[in-house]
């Protein structure tokens, strides 16, 4: 045997291996690293806001993962290399809603501060004037017909607690005006209801 046969015959299982080796292995599995590195930066607020990208990027790079199990590099290689580039416009596209919401809720409390404010004098004026009507009752020797001494003595209390609910609200419209504005119309309705029983003007 000649010395090249013996060298042709050396080299041959080596051929054979680099043959058989995938030329996708190396980049796959890099792929698939990276991609559960960036798949990692998804947190709870981002999956939240963009919930439907979060979860193609958590399938894809779960199908990559499955295919590099099964020895498929070429699948895992082109399911995981776009990854990264995909969890960066999730991640743009969470901040850019994010930010969109944060305008859209001081919108909300911008509109709500302003109705709150618009209606609170009125409110103030009532709650007033119905205060001194029913004193005036409670000193009266004779009641509207169909008003009892003791719906005097509650609609006084009740007077009463509606300040002290229409006072909480002016102090909450700075920190939660939406809030504020729903327990002046609640004030606003109750007064109402108590001028009706009442007799009120």
């Amino acid at each position: 045997m000649t010395q090249t046969h013996k060298l042709t015959l050396a080299v041959l299982p080596l051929l054979l291996t680099l043959a058989c080796t995938d030329a996708n292995k190396a980049p796959a599995e890099a792929a698939v690293k990276s991609a559960e590195a960036a798949v990692a930066t998804l947190n709870e607020e981002i999956a939240k806001l963009v919930p439907e990208e979060a979860k193609a990027v958590r399938e894809a790079l779960a199908n990559a993962k499955v295919a590099i199990a099964k020895q498929d590099f070429k699948a895992a290689r082109t399911l995981a290399e776009p990854l990264p580039g995909k969890i960066a416009a999730a991640v743009a596209a969470a901040a850019a809603k994010k930010e969109a919401l944060a305008k859209e809720a001081a919108a909300k409390a911008a509109e709500a501060k302003k109705a709150f404010e618009d209606g609170a004098a009125a409110i103030a004026k009532k709650l007033e004037g119905y205060k001194k009507q029913v004193a005036a009752l409670a000193k009266a020797k004779k009641l509207p017909k169909g008003v009892t001494k003791d719906a005097v003595k509650k609609g006084k209390e009740t007077v009463a607690a509606l300040e002290a609910e229409f006072g909480k609200a002016k102090a909450q419209v700075a920190t939660d005006a939406a809030a504020a504005l729903a327990a002046a119309k609640d004030v606003e309705a109750k007064a109402a209801e108590l001028a009706k029983s009442l007799k009120l003007k």
